[in-house]
């Protein structure tokens, strides 16, 4: 399955100039950054040509340390790459 398909991505990004963008050029970013937010939602930094944006995920409770983990081993990586990778739920989902 993919990430994408599992969880809630933010409709708008911070972009390096304070303001909300639904439209923010972050698919080619590189993922530089994770914050834990409530048992859920998860912030994601991402570091882009024109500066760092700013957004966030949602992962329903039983698939989220898995998601949680498999943002870490993909640091560093372009978030429309991240997006678009297989994520192995099986032993969570059956």
């Amino acid at each position: 399955m993919k990430l994408k398909d599992i969880t809630d991505w933010s409709p708008r990004w911070s972009t390096p100039l304070g303001t909300m963008d639904a439209n923010a050029p972050v698919a080619d970013g590189v993922l530089v950054g994770l914050n834990l937010w409530g048992t859920s939602f998860i912030n994601l930094v991402v570091e882009c040509a024109d500066g760092r944006y700013f957004g966030s995920l949602r992962a329903p409770g039983p698939v989220y340390a898995h998601v949680l983990e498999f943002l870490k081993r993909n640091h560093r990586r372009k978030l429309r790459e991240v997006i678009d990778a297989e994520i192995d739920i099986s032993d969570v989902v059956q």
